[in-house]
Order: C-alpha cells, then structure tokens, then sequence
C-alpha cells in the first residue's frame, strides 16, 4: 500500500469517527428554526396587528398567506429539481438573501395589494424555495440508517425556533410595532442564517465519506473515489427516480394523506392567535401560548423521530394523526385557557411527531438521490387544503362569529388522513433494479 493511500484511509476514518453529518444536521435545523419562527409560525404574530392598522377582514389577510401556499404548490416541482441539480446549499442561500429582503420591504407596506405583493411575491417566494425542502434535502442525504433521529434534529430546530422566537416577535410587536420588527427580522435573517448556509456540505460524498458515518469497505479504492463515491454507489437503498415514484400507487396515496391533513396547520397558525384573543385572552399571551405548543411538540418530535428508526413510521404518523384529531376537538369547544392546556399537549405532541416521521417516512419510500424532486412535487397535489384551509376558517368566522365548525371539519379531515396512511406501503422495486437482480 503507498504512502498516498495510507494518507487517504486514515483521513477517511478519522472524518468517519467524528461523523460531520451530525454537525451539518444541527446548521440545517438551526437555520430552519429561524425561518419557520419567524415567517410559518410568526405570520400569526403578524395577523392581527395589521388586520386592525389596515382594517382588513380577516380573510383578505389570510388570503395573503394562502396565495402564498398556492405560489409555494408551483415553486416546490422547480425548487426540488434545482436542489438535487445544483445543490441544497445554493438554494438555501439564494432563498434566505431573498426572504430578508422581502422582510425589510414589509417594513413599506402600505396597502392590502403591496402586502400580496411583497409577502407571496418575494418573501414568501424566499421561504418556499431556501426553507424546509433544501434543509431536508441535505439531512436526507447524509442519512439512512439513522434518519429519523436525523429528521427528529430538523424537526426540533424548528420547534425551539418557533417556541422562542415567536414571543420575541409578540413582544416586539407590541413595544415598536410590527414594521420595525418586520425590518429587523429581515437583516437578522440575512446575518445569521447567510453565514450558517455557507458552512454546510450538501451530501458526505463531498467529504470522501458514507451516509451514517459508516466505514468503507475493506477493499475500496481509497484515493480519488473515497473524495467522490457515486451516490449510487454508496446507498444501501433503492433510489427511484421521478418518473419511477410517479409510476407507483404508494406515491398517489401518500400524496392523499398529506392532502387531507394539509388543511389544518396553516390554519391553525394562521387563527389560532384570534381565535385566543376572542376568549379575551391577552395579545402576549396568546402569542406565548402559540409558542408554547411549538415548544410542547418539541419532546414528540424527538421521541417519535427516535422510534421512527426502530418501528414503522407508517404506524406511528396514524398515531400522531390521531393525538392531533383529538387535540383540535379539544380546542374547538374551549371556553378558556383551563381547556387550552390540554390542547397545548395532546395536539403539540402529536403534531411534533408528524413533522419529524414525514419527510423521514417519504426518503425511506423513495430513497434519498431525486429526495427534493419528489418533495417538491408532492407540494402542488398538497397545496389545496393548504390554501383553502385558512381562507375557510376565516370566512366561516366572518360569517358565524365563531371558528368552532372550522376545527369541527379539520378534526373530520385529519382523521382522513390517519386511515390513508395506513394504506401507504412500500414501492416495488423498480423494473431496473428487477432486472439486475435477476440477471
């Protein structure tokens, strides 16, 4: 053995000892923390305010938020082709400048067609392409074995994220108003996450490595290909292409269940602050308690993402579909905050799993090499429950006075979904992978 390759063994099994992967894992849950908090779950902080300084209804604002789901269901399919052509880094840093920037302009606004504008065409446009799938993408890649306590790390960037920031967000509001906090987010974005994103590698491959840290087989080429192993190569899964998913039932009924339960989170972020506030409970608190059921649904998604890696996920997203039913009932017939508590732990316990088992249960599906592509187009076949969702709930409100038919009809939605996902299962193999089996 030369000199050269002894070099190269060594080097590989040093990165592989102290496996990078988790370290890349906690930048991309940190920077997904930051973004969720201040733009999925901090919208709501925004909601109310600028409802009343404009006097909006309810549902010209919550159109806002829908017309942005419904440019994410057209961004996703690009977004996904992009990261997995040129990289989730690139991406990351190309969504995060743009989402700041849409930041920094809401701080102008000053009609409900520039608040469209600037929150669905730019800001918005930001989150939708650097935020979730590139993140995913990444842990996708660098794990398998270990993926859904991957996944669980993601998922808890963005439940501490959400759990802290959006107070912060409640608190500014209500000491220098939402355009002042609306212009500092914009530049915290860009000085936080922007050196974050530059630091991350988009798969082990790139480090000469393997998914999980695992160690190369005795026998590789140790030199150039332990610097570049095709991905191919290195996984221990089948990797189905686009057109390969899209050939299969699995993807169709895996697509229906996110469907039926993409009505109720945008919704409830969106109301879930009004409808706080209409109990007469205070702004802060509310906007506090909206960060508690972030930061309540942080042991679910470790716990679940942790036992994602030794039972089937399938059964465990029916269980946290369930948890979730029944902490929206719960919330429905609230008359106070005795009967929010209880909705704080059942629904942010069930919702926390589901965040981290999902994106985890679609990459053992499907396999991680086209991982992005495939998340990105499940975003158009989901976007109609996350549009029509908030705009529901808040005409319902416009017309009744009351939200408790909305939630009545998620909790009938969410049940839906549980029983859909117990018919996923997994894909057959492809026809290519059949035939080099059998030949």
């Amino acid at each position: 053995m030369s000199i050269i390759e002894r070099l190269t063994q060594r080097r590989v099994a040093q990165r592989t000892k102290s496996f990078p992967g988790w370290r890349i894992a906690a930048v991309c849950a940190a920077i997904n923390g930051i973004g969720a908090g201040i733009q999925f779950y901090g919208f709501s902080v925004f909601f109310k305010p600028m409802t009343e300084d404009f006097g909006w209804t309810r549902t010209q604002t919550s159109g806002a938020f829908s017309l942005s789901r419904l440019e994410g269901g057209f961004e996703g399919p690009i977004a996904g082709w992009l990261i997995d052509r040129i990289g989730p880094k690139r991406i990351l840093l190309i969504g995060i400048t743009i989402m700041g920037l849409g930041y920094i302009l809401l701080y102008f606004v000053n009609s409900l067609l520039m608040f469209y504008l600037v929150y669905a065409g730019v800001l918005s446009l930001g989150y939708n392409i650097g935020f979730g799938n590139a993140g995913n993408a990444v842990v996708a890649k660098w794990f398998v074995k270990k993926r859904g306590r991957a996944f669980s790390y993601m998922a808890l960037g963005a439940g501490i994220g959400g759990s802290i920031i959006t107070p912060v967000l409640g608190f500014a509001i209500g000491s220098a108003g939402w355009r002042l906090t609306a212009l500092f987010a914009g530049f915290a974005l860009w000085l936080i996450c922007l050196p974050l994103a530059a630091s991350i590698r988009n798969a082990p491959e790139e480090m000469g490595l393997l998914p999980d840290g695992e160690a190369p087989q005795k026998g590789a080429a140790p030199a150039a290909a332990a610097e570049s192993v095709a991905i191919a190569d290195a996984d221990p899964e089948i990797s189905y292409t686009v057109k390969e998913a899209l050939r299969t039932s699995t993807f169709w009924v895996f697509v229906l269940a996110l469907s039926f339960r993409s009505f109720i989170l945008s919704s409830l972020v969106v109301h879930q602050i009004p409808y706080l506030t209409d109990m007469g409970i205070s702004k802060g608190v509310a906007s506090g308690i909206l960060g508690l059921m972030v930061l309540i649904s942080i042991p679910g998604r470790l716990l679940f993402g942790w036992l994602g890696d030794i039972f089937s996920k399938r059964h465990l997203i029916v269980v946290c579909s369930l948890l979730q039913a029944i902490g929206i009932f719960i919330f429905a017939n609230a008359a106070g905050l005795a009967m929010v508590w209880p909705f704080l732990v059942i629904y942010g316990f069930g919702y926390g799993g589901s965040i981290s088992l999902t994106p985890a249960f679609r990459a053992d599906l499907f396999g991680r090499q086209y991982f992005a592509t495939i998340g990105g187009i499940t975003m158009p076949l989901t976007t109609l429950g996350t549009i029509s969702g908030p705009v529901l709930a808040g005409y319902i409100y416009d017309v009744s006075g009351s939200y408790r038919l909305a939630f009545y009809i998620f909790v009938a939605l969410v049940l839906c979904s549980a029983i859909t996902f117990l018919f996923v299962r997994k894909p057959k193999p492809p026809a290519r992978v059949r035939a080099a089996a059998t030949a």
